[in-house]
C-alpha cells in the first residue's frame, strides 16, 4: 500500500522513474523505519508520515533542480538524507550531504551504499567549518534564515543560489525581512509546490 503510494505521488508530480529509482526510495523508507527508534532520525514514525512529508516533499522541488542542469549541490543538515538523497536519486548532480551526527554520518554512509548511489558523499563537518563551494546550497527545516545565511551565502559559488525547502509564503517574508535587519539583501523568490497528499502549504525560497 505504502510503495503504490510513493508511485502516485512521484506520478502526481510528473517524475518519471525507473523501477530501480522507485526501489531506491523504498530502500530509504525501510532503512529510516529500521534505525529511526535508535538514531531518532525524523520525528514522523508512521511510514506513510514519512513517505508524505519527507519523501515526496524532497521530491516536490525535483523540477527545479533538473532545469538548472548538472551542478554541484550541498544539502545542510541533511539529517536522515533530506532532500539530498532523494534528488541524488533523480539528478546525475554530484551532491554533498552535511550532517554533523556521527551516527547520522554512519547511517547515511551505509544507506547510500544500500542505495547503490554514486553521486553522493557525506561531508560530517559544520557549515561553518566546508570551505568548498557550490552551485546550489538547499536544506530543508533547517535554521532561521537569519543565523544560517552568512556561511550558506559563503558556501555558493558566484552565480549559484541557495534554494531552501519552507512553508508557507508568511513565514517566508518574516525570515526574508529579519535577515534584512541583519544587514542581508540578497534577491529572492519564491518557488510554489505541491506535495502530493499534503494539505500544508510549502514552497521553495530561492537566493541569488
Amino acid at each position: 500500500m505504502e510503495n503504490n503510494l510513493l508511485a502516485k505521488g512521484l506520478e502526481r508530480l510528473s517524475i518519471q522513474f525507473s523501477l530501480k529509482q522507485l526501489g531506491q526510495l523504498e530502500t530509504m523508507v525501510d532503512e529510516i523505519m529500521l534505525f529511526n527508534p535508535a538514531y531518532r532520525l525524523v520525528s514522523n514514525t508512521d511510514r506513510t508520515e514519512i513517505i508524505i512529508r519527507h519523501v515526496l516533499d524532497s521530491a516536490s522541488a525535483l523540477a527545479y533542480f533538473i532545469q538548472k542542469g548538472k551542478t554541484e549541490i550541498i544539502d545542510l543538515g541533511t539529517g536522515a538524507g533530506f532532500p539530498g538523497l532523494v534528488l541524488a536519486v533523480f539528478l546525475s548532480s554530484r551532491i554533498t550531504l552535511c550532517e554533523r551526527m556521527t551516527r547520522r554520518v554512519n547511517f547515511l554512509k551505509s544507506l547510500i551504499v544500500r542505495m547503490g548511489l554514486e553521486n553522493v558523499v557525506v561531508d560530517p563537518r559544520s557549515a561553518e567549518d566546508i570551505d568548498a563551494q557550490f552551485d546550489i546550497v538547499t536544506s530543508r527545516a533547517f535554521h532561521p534564515l537569519s543565523d544560517c545565511y552568512p556561511y550558506m551565502s559563503a558556501l555558493k559559488k558566484e552565480g549559484g543560489c541557495i534554494a531552501l525547502y519552507k512553508a508557507g509564503k508568511d513565514s517566508i517574508e518574516r525570515e526574508i525581512k529579519d535577515l534584512r535587519n541583519t544587514g542581508y539583501s540578497p534577491s529572492s523568490s519564491i518557488v510554489e509546490l505541491e506535495v502530493p497528499f499534503l494539505e500544508e502549504k510549502r514552497n521553495l525560497l530561492v537566493l541569488t
